[in-house]
């Protein structure tokens, strides 16, 4: 399987999905430095506006490497060359899958570390910006996090059935905007935020390896 990955990871260019990253940190903080400065939002709003913008960021970062490595071979066929080599498919497939799982997570874990710690700085430096974390909220940060990279592999499912590469990109801008709703709405409480998110990872992870399976049982006739 580590061979798999490996093999997965050469596709993908993992010095360049780190450039990535960079670049999309360096754009959050200013665009979240330019919104907090300018608009004076209150402290529990702010924590939220970053974890929002950190979520969406990466839901369509993820979407856009499942329909890199996964939906567009299966439209461009190309994935029908595992027939031709002694390896198991499911085995190719879950490297795949377990691939941007691992980057993702590693990824948003990295990012909300960054942002958050970059944020409670600025608050010492502006003393009218209250942002302290503590860490209950640390904890809650991290599980949602990873709740929501389960949810990003819902776009999976929907990109195999429909068969088209767009689809789960259009897919996690759903996703974004029913989190969004959720995690904007300062009146809902954080448990039933992480109850929910949890809900919705174990559907999006469920409905994914229904639908591979489905489709690798299908000989890959696509």
């Amino acid at each position: 399987m580590k061979a798999l990955m490996r093999i997965e990871l050469k596709k993908m260019s993992l010095k360049g999905q780190i450039r990535g990253m960079v670049v999309a940190n360096m754009i959050i903080f200013f665009l979240l430095t330019t919104i907090f400065v300018t608009e004076g939002v209150p402290e529990i709003e702010a924590f939220e506006i970053v974890d929002v913008i950190i979520k969406a960021v990466f839901l369509i970062w993820q979407s856009v490497l499942i329909s890199k490595l996964i939906v567009s071979e299966f439209k461009e066929r190309t994935i029908q060359q595992l027939c031709t080599y002694p390896l198991n498919r499911s085995n190719v497939m879950s490297a795949k899958v377990g691939l941007i799982f691992v980057i993702m997570l590693g990824f948003i874990w990295v990012t909300q570390l960054i942002q958050h710690s970059l944020f409670s700085g600025l608050s010492l430096i502006l003393p009218e910006f209250n942002y302290a974390l503590n860490l209950q909220i640390i904890g809650i940060i991290a599980l949602t996090s990873l709740f929501t990279v389960m949810v990003g592999m819902l776009p999976i499912a929907v990109g195999l059935w429909m068969k088209s590469t767009i689809a789960p990109v259009i897919t996690s801008f759903l996703i974004i905007s029913v989190l969004g709703g959720s995690f904007g709405d300062a009146s809902l409480d954080l448990l039933n935020n992480l109850i929910g998110m949890l809900m919705m990872g174990a559907v999006g992870m469920a409905f994914a390896g229904f639908v591979i399976r489905d489709v690798l049982k299908k000989d890959l006739i696509v």
